[in-house]
């Protein structure tokens, strides 16, 4: 049976989408891969093997413009390499955790030679010998807006929602299916770019996964852990990460497109991690009038933030429904 005859039949619609027919959904694109084979083609492995595929850059060839932001570890500016407007992340000379920050270097090149159109690409990188003085990381310039501001300032209707949550689904299946996993999904890393579309960025918390677990080597695990109120509740029980991880702060971020709040808000941290491991706190529901759409919005990042990290679909499974979801809205 084809996916379009069956939204047909069951005439799928506004009103009809609802958790049964999500779970439906789900049920036959699982069977509709296995006789028709995978709808999406799949990107390319990447190999990271001692990063023989970083391109080298020096200082000189790069010319700094205004301060674009800063974090803990370092500052982005924006800049011009070879006749292109890029972004350079320079990492802060002294740090109060020079271990972390180095790792946190190490991880920006997991994503080296990245192609997707919804991540930020790395174009090179300053030598690690040279990590003392301030090590440079040269990127494409998406522009300055993120999708956390986008949030502060303005209203996102049901389709820029779906059309981005597409764009950020497609994004982690591309990272997921090349063996990294992001960890520090939120709108602050989520860039939005002049024709309107996302670009995720920052990946200094990333990590690479073993290819027969799916999950971080315990000898490979990172210090650095990302950004509390969008931690899985395995990850902050110390717990070994996966994908599932990323598609849980997805689900927060899909949350806040609607809400348009910070996750819980002003209270406090300790709280919230106890409250989220021991009773499955989690952001409250906006107060918003249900209707169909909205209710299969609410259900789709419930699922997506689930307790059980196996009760949550994965990034490939999570962008083919809501291909499928956009053409009938």
């Amino acid at each position: 049976m084809k996916i379009a005859s069956y939204i047909q039949s069951h005439q799928m619609t506004k009103t009809s989408f609802t958790t049964r027919s999500w779970q439906k959904l789900k049920h036959l694109l699982s069977k509709y891969k296995r006789s028709r084979g995978v709808i999406r083609k799949v990107m390319p492995k990447i190999s990271f093997a001692n990063n023989k595929k970083l391109k080298l850059v020096s200082k000189d060839d790069v010319k700094l413009g205004r301060l674009l932001g800063a974090g803990g570890f370092g500052s982005v500016y924006y800049g011009s390499y070879r006749q292109r407007d890029v972004a350079v992340k320079i990492m802060h000379k002294q740090s109060k955790n020079p271990e972390a920050q180095i790792e946190s270097f190490k991880a920006e090149l997991h994503v080296l030679d990245f192609e997707h159109p919804n991540i930020v690409k790395t174009l090179a990188a300053t030598p690690f010998e040279e990590f003392k003085e301030g090590a440079w990381i040269v990127m494409e310039y998406a522009g300055s807006r993120t999708l956390q501001s986008m949030i502060n300032n303005e209203e996102l209707c049901q389709e820029t929602r779906i059309r981005f949550a597409i764009q950020m689904s497609d994004a982690l299946h591309y990272i997921h299916d090349n063996h990294v996993l992001h960890l520090d999904l939120k709108p602050a890393n989520i860039l939005i770019t002049a024709r309107g579309d996302v670009k995720m960025a920052d990946f200094g918390c990333s990590q690479k996964v073993e290819l027969d677990t799916g999950l971080v080597s315990p000898t490979q695990r990172s210090l650095l852990t990302g950004t509390f109120a969008y931690r899985a509740p395995e990850l902050l029980k110390g717990q070994v990460p996966s994908n599932k991880a990323d598609i849980y702060a997805l689900g927060v971020t899909l949350w806040q497109m609607l809400a348009r709040e910070n996750p819980y808000g002003n209270e406090n941290q300790h709280v919230v991690i106890f409250s989220v491991v021991a009773y499955g706190h989690r952001p409250p529901h906006p107060e918003i009038d249900l209707d169909p759409f909205e209710e299969c919005y609410r259900d789709l990042y419930t699922q997506c933030w689930s307790a059980t990290q196996f009760d949550r679909p994965s990034a490939k499974e999570l962008h083919e429904t809501l291909k499928i979801w956009k053409k009938h809205m």
